[in-house]
């Protein structure tokens, strides 16, 4: 007993009380700390946590990119972008979107200039004979645009776009391409139009839809009011049709849609919001406002549109949005060599009206309304085809329409030019060239107006506009509430039905996950469950129901100690619900050391009594007495009668079922010395707290291991419940131990009257009753049963079949592999979805079964991944230096010059996006990016540079320059140049001479556009002076200056010599001049977007090029804050973008082509960049699924490998012996690897709660290998000597016989040294079972109750989790006492074989310390 170890027991002995007290009031202090002053868990938001945030992961490098982002917009004031990848989308929030177009509903507005449609008649023509002239036929150019289909009044130019295409035949030759799902639409306008869809061209009417019954279905159809699908502005209940043999597009059963969309739209209380459903839309196609009144010739005509349009729709180009806003980008060539990108562009304006393109319609009921097993089956077939699956849409949002200010900022950003600009420019000559818009027109604007002109265009007239407010109606609340009350079980979800049709799944404006994040509230209660489980248990193996109540308490504390230490100490921002699970897995996990610590406690309470007996023995022969057990003492007036339950059956049970005392309150009275319980409790810490320490740091490392994976989610569940399990071992060993002191004085006697389970007064004082007899009688039993099993007849059957044991559970384990990692193999997540409720839920029906079956929805994921947008990153480093927990530390930006302004950068950037376009296999076209960058690198051209140097020379020769040497310049070279001098000047001015208000700068008086002949004949008089041409011209001497040093400037550019300037460029000028003018091109750029470009003179086509959105995506340049000093515009980083060529989404395809893309672009960085782009990188947002994917993978198995060799090391720490740990070793892999095999085979994914599984499984598995081989090390050396001396005699004695020979002694020999080592691994299995067996099987069995409690749970993480432990416990235990024991018993170590010896290796260091500290004295001396 160490002096350590003797002063704590002592501590805790003689202040028990203050011990717990005290422990219990800093978990309840700290407790209270980390909930008042830390942020509560948020558990609304149930993907936080999920980003796979680490060094070189994707996530990481997106996490970079959105911060250069946030860098350059906050430089810039541009209002930051928002992404799902960093967050959850905001829910039920308001959404303002400009006002509904309503002359897109009006047939007259749109039959106006339908060209489709021959004039005069109803006919249409015959889209097949399109032609380049066709667009010339009947073009009237006096009538006058009236529709408008740009949402933007403010800078609205619809007539314009309309007319501007319809002078160039509508550009039929240009290309659309799209992107559509796993194809790339490629066609030219014309052939797109002549592929249209033909419908009978003799009636014009039948045609077209009815346009104003549309409207108000207006805010379902069109997407920017709609949302994205599935989010809070739908609600979508899915019907099937009730016979397999039915179809839903027939009668019958449209009229019982009719009337369960009636129905639905009453239990949500939104009877006045519009809904669509197939029903509908026959209704809506037929001209008709009531889908009650619809008949049998209706659905025929709505099947054969349907079936007319398939084909376009199947191809893919119904996919081209054909919209009022064409979102796609279409390459026209106006003139030779140049190029523009128009997104709103109206190539193919009429085709929007036609009936399979009209605001999307039809391509909305072929995505949602009808499944891809019709679609399919429906091109073969038009009337046999039936249709099984269909929604009903219901919108949840209020549409409310109100007058907005506008802020005057924006307004500005709209227009970039400021009134003094069109003073200075002249507005005259940008209203003849009818640069106007249509508001200004409406003024009768005349020439001589200028001031009014450039106020109407160049202003914001009106401070308020026309917009709508979407706010959405039921919230996640209401719809929860509605959910529970109406849909939550599957009795209720049977009511919907009648012999038409039957609801399946429903979606109700995407709450599943608020849905389920509002059920964790109800499934904690779970936890009751499990403490009361635990609590019966615990009562029935120890008896006592304190014991088991203090499980639940130390359990509960822990929680709160670890919850401090994980906000305040970890300061761990995010508390992902999955953390909540750690409580089930720590009452479970307390058990074990609860039931090692008491079961230790009782065998240092009777190996006590034994050494006081001993003692006692040589003094009083008389003290002993007939009794077996401490807990319960027989009457020495009652006989026993013998029972084979109740024998030793080893010589384990043999040492503690000696006689000890005869009355039980002497044996409590010895006990309750203080010498002995400070000795009991030493040794008691001394052998349980070995155990415990290393079954819960071995628990806890391989939570801990968590960390070693990427994802933030997987993380922070293993430090909490890490640190869970640590705390819980702190409080074991502290409050727990003192509460064991408190239990053996004061409570044991309390509850034992009270119970009648430690029933020692009662039963002595009543023996003769019934009660007692019973009670006595079944504790006994119970008691002896499981001395019997686990001393008798589990040994048995280990030692009898070990051969048997071994080689099934081998060939499970082998099974376990071949499960994982050929068929039917763990696979990754084939998609981002995530289970929260049970498969048979209707919303989770929705999410894994219905969106797969509709196209809408598939092409919604393909979006996402295929076709992945790659983008190259130079000037940025990869390094995400922020806290991995904390999605809103962006950390720091790590930039490196990029030179851009060097030729040698450019010409680089050059050859590599040529290059891009070589590689066919990875990456589409190019041609948008070499567009891209052709405009940027024109900057450094020679005629670009030459007339930079040109200007900056004008500019200063002009600052040199006086005005008297300006005008002596200009009469030397033309005499002309005065006179037009003068007439710029003098024009439209009628200054008065005493009324100068030149000084001024806002003050000019327009008149009449025509010349003052006095100041003229003035001003021609002075300036033509022979020797001194001087003018006074005070009275106008500003604009005057100015219009001669324009003049001048001019005269002095065409004096300069071109070639020798172009001479003069040579490399380190050229590279000057570039990033000056670089810099002057984005301050521009950047002046236009914010607004300020008006007041700065930008020039006017560029800033329009960038308010319409025809600016770069391809080729990305992103410019830093302006200087403070001298206000230029750097640089900071480039992206090159292109679009990846790679189609399908899983995991396999995704990594070979990032690996792909790796192998080309780090050897052609490596070999061809100049050294400072040598840290470029790449990704793509289409690759974040992909790196979650990878990190899942990579992380589950690489946690995996350091928690197996974290637990080797320890059970070789622990046991002391190399084979025992190599063998505990392979009995845990096995059992992991046939419960990760079960999981495989139910078609588990690995997710993110499934890695989490897989992790923890060795933590879980590890603790009963841990105890049979600490039990089979430490196994009594007495026990195994009086066994080898058994089978030693036995032997002799047939070897001692004279005629036996020489080898026949050698062989026996041998066969008794065989015999020796074969009892000895049998004695060690058995006391091994017999210590530990039942506290090993009460532990798996409490932890494998705490599971079964999780399975209850509605919710499906809780329920796999619960799956799990018991999975993981009725594995690990079996493989533990069926094939580790087994294996021991076959080929386990004997003696010190394979053992260390750490006693030796302490002595020998202590001694040679001893003896350098003695050299050390001798030397001093």
């Amino acid at each position: 007993m160490t002096l350590p170890s003797t002063i704590y027991s002592r501590l805790l002995v003689r202040h028990h009380w203050f011990v717990l007290a005290f422990v219990v009031f800093i978990c309840i202090t700290l407790t209270i700390i980390g909930l008042v002053f830390t942020q509560l868990p948020d558990f609304s938001d149930p993907r936080i946590g999920w980003g796979a945030r680490g060094k070189g992961t994707i996530f990481s490098q997106l996490m970079v990119l959105r911060h250069a982002s946030e860098r350059f917009r906050l430089a810039y004031e541009i209002p930051l972008d928002t992404s799902e990848l960093f967050g959850a989308f905001a829910q039920f929030v308001n959404v303002t979107v400009d006002q509904l177009d309503e002359n897109s509903y009006r047939s007259d507005i749109l039959a106006k200039h339908d060209l489709w449609k021959k004039k005069q008649s109803n006919e249409l023509y015959d889209y097949r004979n399109l032609n380049e002239s066709f667009y010339d036929n009947d073009i009237d150019d006096k009538e006058i645009f009236d529709y408008n289909d740009d949402d933007d009044n403010e800078n609205s130019q619809s007539a314009l776009i309309y007319q501007w295409h319809r002078d160039r035949h509508f550009d039929i030759q240009n290309i659309i391409t799209k992107y559509v799902d796993d194809k790339l639409i490629n066609i030219t306008v014309m052939d797109f139009v002549k592929n249209l869809p033909q419908f009978n061209r003799n009636n014009y009417q039948a045609s077209r839809l009815p346009f104003e019954m549309l409207r108000p279905y207006a805010y379902l159809f069109e997407e920017k009011y709609r949302g994205r699908s599935g989010h809070d502005g739908m609600i979508e209940f899915y019907v099937e049709r009730t016979q397999p043999t039915d179809d839903l597009l027939s009668l019958n059963h449209l009229r019982s849609i009719c009337k369960w969309e009636t129905t639905y739209k009453h239990i949500l209380s939104l009877d006045n919001v519009p809904s669509l459903s197939l029903a509908t839309f026959v209704a809506l196609y037929s001209s008709k406002n009531d889908c009650k009144l619809i008949t049998a010739d209706d659905v025929e005509y709505f099947r054969s549109i349907l079936h007319t349009c398939l084909p376009y729709y199947i191809n893919g180009y119904m996919d081209v949005p054909l919209s009022d806003q064409f979102l796609n980008r279409v390459v026209l060539q106006h003139q030779p060599d140049y190029y523009t990108y128009q997104e709103q562009t109206k190539a193919i304006y009429t085709a929007v009206r036609h009936t399979c393109f009209y605001k999307n319609i039809t391509r909305f009921i072929f995505d949602h309304f009808v499944d891809k097993k019709f679609i399919n089956e429906f091109q073969q077939s038009k009337t046999n085809t039936k249709l099984s699956i269909s929604m009903i849409f219901i919108t949840n949002y209020n549409i409310i329409k109100y007058n907005r200010t506008r802020d005057q900022t924006m307004c500005l950003r709209r227009q970039p030019y400021s009134r003094k600009y069109c003073q200075e420019r002249g507005c005259i000559d940008d209203y003849r060239n009818n640069f106007i818009d249509k508001s200004c027109a409406d003024n009768e604007l005349k020439l001589d107006n200028c001031e009014k002109y450039c106020q109407c265009k160049y202003q914001c007239p009106n401070e308020t506009e026309q917009v709508i407010l979407l706010t959405p109606i039921l919230k996640a609340p209401e719809l929860i509430e509605i959910f529970a009350k109406y849909f939550a079980s599957k009795r209720q979800l049977s009511t919907y039905k009648d012999e038409f049709i039957k609801l399946i799944a429903f979606n109700f404006a995407n709450a599943r996950e608020k849905a389920a994040m509002a059920q964790i509230h109800e499934d904690m209660l779970l936890v009751i469950i499990a403490a009361a489980l635990i609590i019966g248990i615990t009562v029935c193996y120890l008896r006592s129901i304190t014991i088991a109540l203090i499980i639940v308490i130390g359990a509960a504390l822990s929680i709160g100690v670890s919850y401090f230490v994980y906000r305040v100490l970890y300061r761990i921002p995010i508390f992902p619900f999955i953390n909540l699970m750690s409580a089930f897995i720590l009452i479970g996990i307390g058990c074990d050391d609860i039931f090692v610590f008491f079961d230790t406690w009782d065998q240092e309470k009777i190996e006590w009594l034994r050494k006081y007996q001993d003692k006692q023995q040589t003094d009083n022969a008389d003290s002993l007495l007939n009794h077996t057990n401490i807990h319960d003492i027989v009457p020495s007036n009652q006989k026993v009668k013998p029972s084979k339950l109740r024998k030793p059956s080893n010589a384990f049970q043999s040492r503690h079922r000696i006689c000890l005392f005869k009355h039980p309150e002497e044996i409590r009275r010895l006990l309750l010395r203080e010498e002995a319980l400070i000795e009991i409790m030493s040794n008691t810490l001394k052998h349980a707290g070995s155990s415990m320490f290393v079954t819960s740091f071995t628990t806890a490392a391989a939570f801990f291991t968590n960390m070693l994976t990427n994802i933030s989610f997987v993380q922070v569940f293993g430090v909490f419940t890490g640190t869970c399990i640590l705390v819980y071992f702190v409080i074991t060993v502290t409050a727990i131990a003192a509460f064991a002191v408190i239990y053996e004085k004061y409570i044991q006697n309390i509850i034992s009257r009270i119970c009648s389970m430690r029933c020692i007064d009662i039963v002595n004082k009543s023996s003769s009753s019934k009660v007692s007899k019973f009670c006595r009688r079944c504790t006994s039993t119970c008691r002896d049963f499981r001395n019997y099993f686990f001393g008798h007849l589990m040994p048995l059957l280990i030692i009898n079949l070990r051969y048997i044991f071994v080689l099934i559970f081998f060939l499970m384990g082998i099974l376990g592999f071949i499960g994982i990692f050929y068929y039917p193999k763990l696979h990754v997540p084939s998609t981002q979805k995530v289970a929260f409720f049970l498969k048979d839920n209707p919303m989770e029906i929705y999410e894994f079964s219905m969106k797969s079956q509709f196209n809408g929805y598939s092409k919604e994921d393909k979006r996402l991944f295929a076709y992945p947008a790659v983008s190259f990153i130079f000037g940025i480093h990869d390094i995400d230096d922020g806290y991995i927990f904390d999605m809103n530390d962006r950390g720091h930006l790590y930039l490196t010059p990029i030179h851009l302004h060097r030729q040698t950068t450019l010409e680089f950037f050059k050859n590599f996006i040529t290059h891009l376009g070589t590689r066919k296999d990875l990456f589409t076209s190019n041609y948008d990016l070499e567009k891209d960058f052709e405009s940027f690198y024109q900057l450094t051209t020679d005629n670009i540079l030459i007339t930079k140097v040109v200007d900056d020379r004008a500019k200063l020769n002009v600052s040199k320059t006086n005005q008297l040497n300006m005008i002596k310049y200009l009469r030397k070279i033309n005499k002309t140049l005065i006179e037009n001098l003068i007439s710029d000047t003098v024009r439209t001015i009628d200054y008065k001479i005493e009324n100068d208000q030149s000084d001024h700068d806002d003050y000019i008086d327009t008149k009449l556009d025509q010349i003052n002949l006095t100041l003229y004949k003035i001003s021609n008089k002075q300036l033509k002076h022979p020797r001194k041409p001087i003018i006074i011209y005070s009275n106008y001497r500003k604009l005057f200056n100015r219009t001669l040093k324009r003049i001048y400037k001019e005269q002095i550019q065409h004096s300069y010599d071109f070639n020798e300037i172009r001479i003069s460029i040579n490399g380190t000028l050229r590279d000057v001049l570039t990033e000056e003018y670089q810099g002057s091109a984005l301050k521009t750029a950047m002046q236009c977007l914010t607004g300020a470009a008006g007041a700065n003179n930008v020039p006017a086509d560029f800033c329009n090029k960038q308010l319409t959105k025809q600016r770069s995506f391809n080729w990305a340049v992103l410019p830093d804050k302006p200087s403070p000093i001298d206000g230029s515009v750097r640089p900071f980083a480039v992206m090159i973008t292109i679009r990846g060529a790679h189609n399908r989404t899983d995991y396999d395809s995704y990594n070979k082509y990032y690996l792909k893309i790796k192998n080309f672009f780090d050897p052609y960085i490596k070999q061809y960049a100049p050294e400072h782009l040598k840290h470029a990188w790449f990704s793509s947002p289409g690759f974040a699924f992909y790196g979650i994917q990878r990190e899942l993978l990579v992380g589950s198995y690489s946690s995996l490998l350091a928690s197996l060799g974290i637990a080797l090391l320890v059970l070789f720490l622990t046991s002391g012996n190399l084979f025992i740990a190599v063998y505990a070793l392979i009995t845990i892999t096995f059992a992991i690897a046939v419960s990760v095999g079960i999981f495989a085979i139910l078609e588990w994914e690995l997710g993110i709660v499934e890695a989490i599984i897989v992790i923890m499984s060795v933590g879980l598995s590890v603790d009963f290998v841990v105890h049979f081989g600490v039990g089979y090390i430490h196994t009594d050396s007495k026990d195994i000597d009086c066994e080898r001396k058994k089978i030693e005699n036995h032997y002799l004695l047939q070897t001692s016989k004279p005629d036996e020979n020489e080898h026949d002694y050698k062989i026996s020999t041998w066969r008794v040294t065989y015999k020796e080592q074969q009892v000895e691994r049998e004695t060690r299995v058995t006391e091994s079972v017999s210590r530990v067996g039942s506290a090993v099987f009460m532990a798996a069995f409490t932890t494998f109750a705490a599971g079964f409690s999780m399975t209850l749970s509605s919710l499906c993480a809780f329920r796999q989790m619960g799956q799990f432990l018991m999975t993981i416990m009725l594995t690990s235990w079996s493989f533990a006492m069926f094939f580790f024991l087994p294996l021991c018993a076959i080929i386990g170590p004997v003696g010190t074989c394979g053992s260390i010896p750490f006693s030796r290796i302490i002595k020998c260091f202590k001694r040679s310390s001893h003896e350098n500290s003695e050299k050390k004295d001798i030397d001093q001396i």
